[in-house]
């Protein structure tokens, strides 16, 4: 098992690839919106990532799950928390 930890410090954010080392497929927590950086890491490590998903809706920085998904093609995993209450997510 990888894990990859990516910290920002302009937003004290952190997101993480974790991959396995078998497959060399991985997923990716909390993305921000640019995600190159993200792609290049995982390339770093011989990883593919194959999926995205989210802790949780962030208020404080442009999430990059839509990126992956849109650019990528991959499937995103988002919790269906605060439907009806004001917050979730619409695009998913």
């Amino acid at each position: 098992m990888e894990l990859i930890q990516i910290y920002d410090p302009g937003v004290a954010q952190y997101a993480y690839i974790l991959g396995c080392e078998n497959t060399g497929e991985a997923i990716i927590i909390d993305p921000q919106r640019n995600i190159s950086e993200y792609l290049k890491a995982a390339e770093d490590k011989n990883l593919n990532i194959v999926a995205v998903t989210e802790t949780h809706i962030h208020a404080d920085f442009l999430s990059g799950t839509q990126e992956f998904v849109k650019t990528l093609g991959m499937k995103a995993y988002c919790s269906k928390h605060g439907e009806g209450q004001g917050w979730a997510y619409e695009w998913a």
